[in-house]
C-alpha cells in the first residue's frame, strides 16, 4: 500500500507541476497567441498521461526516464495487492513473496522520485517567485 500510496503522490505531484508550468506559459505568451491551458485534461490525468505532460514541459530527461518506468510496476503491484485480497483466487503469474519485496523497493523508490518532483516545482517557482501556486489542480479536483 505504501507503494501505490507514492504512486499516487507523485501523479498528483506530477498534476501539480504540469499545471504550473502551463499556467506560467500562458501567462508569458504574447497577446493573440493562442496557448490555453487544459485545466481539465490536467487534473485528470493517469499516472502515465501526467509523465507525458510532465516531459512536454521539463527538461530533466533522467528523472522523467525514470518516471516512465512508474505505470509498468504500479500496475503489477495493484494487481498483486487485488489477488492477495482475494486469497481464494491462485494466480501463478504472482509470486506473492516476490511482490512483497518489489513493493519495498518500489515504495522506496518512489518516495526519493516525488522528493525530485518537489524539487522541480521549487525550481520552476524561483523563476517566478510572484507566482501563487495551487489554482489549476486545486480548482478543479
Amino acid at each position: 500500500m505504501r507503494a501505490l500510496a507514492f504512486m499516487q503522490m507523485i501523479e498528483e505531484g506530477l498534476r501539480l507541476y504540469v499545471g504550473t508550468a502551463e499556467e506560467l506559459i500562458a501567462a508569458s505568451v504574447p497577446y493573440g497567441v493562442p496557448f490555453r491551458v487544459d485545466r481539465k485534461g490536467i487534473s485528470k490525468a493517469s499516472l502515465g498521461t501526467a509523465i507525458t505532460m510532465f516531459a512536454r514541459v521539463n527538461k530533466n530527461e533522467q528523472l522523467i526516464a525514470q518516471l516512465r518506468e512508474l505505470p509498468e510496476h504500479r500496475n503489477y503491484l495493484a494487481h498483486a495487492a487485488f489477488m492477495q485480497s482475494i486469497r481464494g483466487i491462485h494466480d501463478e503469474s504472482i509470486d506473492l513473496d516476490y511482490a512483497k519485496t518489489h513493493a519495498i523497493a518500489v515504495g522506496d523508490r518512489a518516495e526519493k522520485l516525488l522528493e525530485l518532483i518537489g524539487q522541480e516545482v521549487r525550481s520552476l517557482l524561483l523563476n517566478f517567485p510572484n507566482y501563487k501556486i495551487g489554482g489549476v489542480v486545486a480548482d478543479d479536483v
